[in-house]
């Protein structure tokens, strides 16, 4: 999820960012929204929505490929795990912290007013806490879901970095080879193990390695660049192909989303990765308009705030149905409470919860993220010059 390179981290001749790819990040960061809003209508009865949980796969392979565009030649060349690392750390860490901080500020609520039964309870233990932390929520250890439960991917993400890093600074050559053998074992392994791509806290560091290396390898083998001037026609061919691969998501998630197919995932948003990176047509365009743009440059904030909004909508929905029964809600086949009695009234709630989450992750982005990624980048400029020193001194 969280592939921006931080600001001044690309080799200077490499392009700064792919404006298209970010766009389709903040897309699929209010699709992940919409796939966890327990609001009735649409986005409880669309296939569409309710495999809305593959977008994540999108921004494993996304990352593969932007890490290994922004960092594959400095890392080779210059050998820097730490810089490197350092910088992905605060890339990622600083906002998952403070969104943990507030977790954990709202159970302190519950433990002073309701009383210890009312907090810290399974999902919210103080073991997972700790797990949380030290961003291992997504290897193994623990059983559920756990405190701001999105950010199992950005555990697994880590896991990525570090794989990836270490290759490329021991042996590049070896990154394509490895790449290509971690994506046959490992879905191979989520198959057996849990028969489902949607894994999260047991094999989710294996999900996003098959991801990111799928990514890694686009960007070494296949991609060679955008064009630098296009032929006649070019653009109608490039929008042709943008508009089969937007629909080739979109009837893939709605009607594979839940079968052993799914595991297909990462090829299918490989190919629309590898399309819309080259920016090429109408489509591209579209998605880096300023309303889109805005969405990207806050995805990652959209991904770690909207379970806390989740979160404090519920507790409203209660009192709310405490006060007038079940005016505002309805029922899941299996007994999950809903909001919105109607249509009408869900589209609102959802819209209410989209907005709040907005709001929160302009805030977040401009008082943690953003500030979080340049600390990252002054700490390993920092332990870049510290290390030129020590190679200066005199024996």
């Amino acid at each position: 999820m969280s592939n921006t390179p931080a600001p001044g981290s690309q080799h200077r001749h490499l392009p700064v960012r792919f404006q298209a790819l970010d766009g389709w990040r903040g897309v699929c960061a209010l699709l992940i929204v919409c796939f966890h809003a327990p609001v009735a209508g649409i986005v409880h009865t669309s296939p569409f929505f309710r495999h809305a949980f593959l977008f994540v796969d999108f921004f494993f392979v996304l990352s593969g490929f932007v890490i290994t565009h922004a960092f594959y030649k400095r890392l080779a060349n210059e050998r820097d795990f730490g810089r490197f690392f350092v910088a992905r750390l605060f890339r990622v860490y600083p906002l998952h912290l403070f969104m943990l901080a507030l977790f954990v500020a709202f159970e302190c609520l519950l433990l002073v007013t309701r009383g210890p039964g009312a907090a810290f309870q399974a999902g919210a233990t103080p073991v997972e806490l700790v797990h949380n932390l030290l961003m291992t929520q997504a290897l193994g250890f623990l059983d559920t879901l756990s405190w701001n439960y999105p950010s199992w991917s950005i555990s697994a993400e880590l896991v990525a970095y570090a794989l990836f890093g270490l290759v490329v600074v021991v042996r590049p050559r070896l990154l394509v080879p490895l790449a290509a053998l971690v994506i046959p074992l490992g879905l191979a392994a989520i198959l057996r193990m849990d028969g489902t791509i949607d894994t999260t806290f047991h094999l989710g560091w294996l999900r996003c390695l098959v991801g990111f290396s799928l990514g890694s390898l686009i960007r070494r083998r296949l991609w060679t660049g955008r064009m630098n001037g296009q032929l006649p026609g070019a653009s109608l061919a490039w929008t042709a192909a943008e508009l089969s691969a937007v629909a080739m998501v979109g009837m893939f998630v709605a009607e594979l989303g839940s079968s052993v197919l799914a595991l297909g995932a990462p090829f299918v948003f490989g190919y629309a990765l590898y399309v819309f990176a080259h920016e090429g047509g109408h489509v591209s365009r579209l998605l880096t308009s300023r309303p889109i743009a805005f969405l990207g440059t806050v995805s990652y904030s959209i991904y770690m705030t909207h379970a806390f909004i989740l979160s404090r909508a519920e507790n409203v929905a209660t009192v709310l149905q405490n006060r007038f029964g079940d005016a505002f809600f309805s029922h899941a086949a299996d007994g999950k409470r809903l909001i919105g009695a109607n249509d009408a009234q869900a589209l609102l709630a959802l819209g209410i919860i989209v907005a709040g989450t907005l709001a929160m992750s302009a805030l977040t982005y401009r008082f943690i993220e953003a500030p979080g990624i340049d600390l990252g980048r002054r700490l390993a400029e920092r332990r870049t010059r510290a290390s030129g020193r020590r190679e200066q001194a005199p024996a």
